[in-house]
């Protein structure tokens, strides 16, 4: 879009790899910037996601055991059963649907951060938001491991990012650590706690997964004037 008209929508998603209500947030935000096209409100959107560390105490690849890591965290195994059956239909209800599976292990998130904005780096927007959908579904989907190198190298390739060959390699250095490292300390100056973070325009702040309605609306107030965004 390029008339004078048109207004650029920037949404800074802040969110972690392994946050499954930054993966149906992405969801929402997405399905209702189709149903802003569709509509065709005067607006250019543009996504960046930032980083964020849920929980920094995990360990590194293999990490632990999810369900054990949860039951310890979350205060027993009926009560994570209960949020996973919750989770899984909250995952169904998008669209498209999320297939949540709670087995496998999980793990730190930094060298998934550092791939994110590599991703950004070497194929800009596009590139970094086919490469989230690809970690998430590793992740939340398949049960992969979010901190093995393995894994991460294949979806860079899968994503279309770079060679998993080149992945590995940059994943073996410390290319990228500190501009995550910035990320996540932004992150938490901005008093941001939990996750998906939604700043628009660096000017409004969209907390959790909100609805898909919730951000449609916010959108097409931008669109007509009522929200200064």
């Amino acid at each position: 879009m390029a008339t004078a008209n048109v207004k650029r929508v920037d949404l800074e998603i802040t969110s972690d790899s392994i946050c499954p209500f930054c993966f149906i947030g992405k969801r929402r935000v997405e399905e209702a910037i189709r149903r802003a096209k569709d509509d065709k409100l005067p607006l250019d959107f543009h996504i960046r996601f930032a980083p964020f560390l849920l929980d920094p105490t995990l360990p590194a690849s293999p990490g632990d055991n999810k369900r054990d890591r949860y039951t310890r965290r979350f205060g027993g195994a009926e009560r994570v059963q209960k949020m996973e059956e919750a989770m899984i239909q909250r995952g169904l209800e998008c669209n498209p649907p999320i297939k949540f599976s709670y087995g496998g292990v999980v793990s730190q998130t930094t060298d998934s951060h550092r791939l994110i904005e590599k991703a950004r780096e070497l194929k800009g927007e596009e590139g970094q938001l086919r490469l989230v959908e690809r970690l998430f579904k590793t992740y939340f989907e398949e049960e992969g491991d979010p901190g093995s190198h393995e894994l991460l190298s294949r979806d860079a390739e899968t994503a279309g990012i770079m060679p998993a060959s080149e992945a590995k390699a940059f994943l073996a250095s410390d290319e990228l650590k500190d501009v995550v490292a910035a990320g996540i300390q932004k992150a938490q100056m901005r008093g941001i706690s939990g996750v998906p973070f939604t700043i628009i325009n660096d000017k409004l702040a969209v907390s959790g997964a909100q609805e898909t309605e919730t951000f449609y609306e916010v959108f097409k107030k931008i669109a007509n004037g009522e929200l200064d965004a």
